[in-house]
């Protein structure tokens, strides 16, 4: 059987990424995938000034909720692979570092991402989230412009 690790965040890229995988594994029924989302935690310029107690892992509103099941929506209907073949769930985090964090738990045999996402434009060719997983991954990375 072959892992593959899907990461989403609902944008066109991803979307892009997901029929990819989804030409290259539709025919091959030992292949299995993840599509994983992560919410990204809120940008808080100085930690201090949230208060004292700033918890490590905060409860997703439901505003994040939504997000999260309209970006593993999008793109498992994208993915088009039998529900049996098909494993989805999202996290709160920092995009890269989940990624990488579950893709070293997960012993994935391939991550699978869109070249961009949805956040602002940082890098000129490559997104920072598509970035940090290309350099920090210890399986093959696909990156779908």
């Amino acid at each position: 059987m072959t892992k593959v690790l899907l990461a989403t965040d609902g944008s066109a890229h991803s979307v892009r990424a997901a029929q990819a995988l989804r030409a290259l594994a539709g025919k091959d029924p030992s292949v299995h995938v993840t599509v994983f989302h992560v919410v990204p935690l809120p940008d808080i310029p100085n930690p201090a000034a949230a208060g004292a107690y700033l918890p490590a892992a905060p409860a997703p509103d439901t505003y994040a909720e939504v997000q999260a099941s309209r970006a593993l929506t999008v793109t498992v209907a994208a993915l088009g692979l039998p529900p049996d073949r098909v494993r989805q769930y999202h996290v709160i985090g920092v995009p890269g570092e989940a990624i990488l964090a579950e893709a070293r738990q997960g012993k994935y045999d391939l991550i699978v991402v869109g070249r961009r996402g949805l956040s602002p434009l940082r890098e000129l060719f490559l997104g920072s989230v598509s970035q940090a997983v290309l350099h920090g991954a210890s399986c093959p990375v696909l990156i779908v412009p």
